[in-house]
């Protein structure tokens, strides 16, 4: 008999969330091997919105972030899944299309600029947080950042970012 606070899987209620269940269902079996697959079944989702191709690609990046000894497969899928997913016409005039490769550039540039300028805890955080939960905090900031330049590295060489 299941207990009534139990963990009980209940349907998506928007858009939105059934979108990020579909992707982070495909992400979460992913590895080189089956690379393939998961592009193609990607590629299935239709996408109706510049928002939703943005959504999705933030998800990509997440993962890519959290999970980076697959960097290297997560850039072949957004290279891949380049040309599969539509480009969406601009909001407003004078604004480039929403594609998969602008997209991420921007994704890109907002967790570049995100990120923390030192990995030095400050005194408000060593005051408040205790000692080996902010060593914990200072490893998980600096892994982030190091996945998300791994990340970035793996995408320009794919052609996927250009120079500035």
């Amino acid at each position: 008999k299941a207990s009534e606070k139990g963990y009980k899987i209940t349907e998506a209620n928007t858009r939105m969330e059934e979108l990020e269940r579909r992707v982070r269902s495909l992400l979460n079996k992913i590895c080189p091997d089956n690379l393939g697959v998961i592009v193609e079944r990607l590629a299935e989702i239709d996408l109706y919105k510049a928002d939703e191709l943005d959504f999705v690609i933030r998800i990509i990046f997440g993962k890519a972030l959290a999970e980076p000894h697959y960097c290297e497969t997560y850039a072949d899928m957004c290279f891949a899944l380049k040309s599969r997913y539509p480009e969406f016409p601009p909001e407003n005039e004078g604004d480039k299309p929403a594609t998969v490769t602008r997209v991420l550039l921007n994704t890109c540039q907002n967790e570049f600029e995100n990120l923390p300028s030192t990995f030095e805890a400050t005194a408000e955080e060593i005051a408040t947080i205790e000692s080996q939960a902010l060593d914990l905090e200072m490893k998980r900031r600096k892994d982030k950042m190091l996945a998300n330049m791994k990340f970035i590295g793996h995408l320009f060489l794919r052609q996927l970012l250009a120079v500035k």
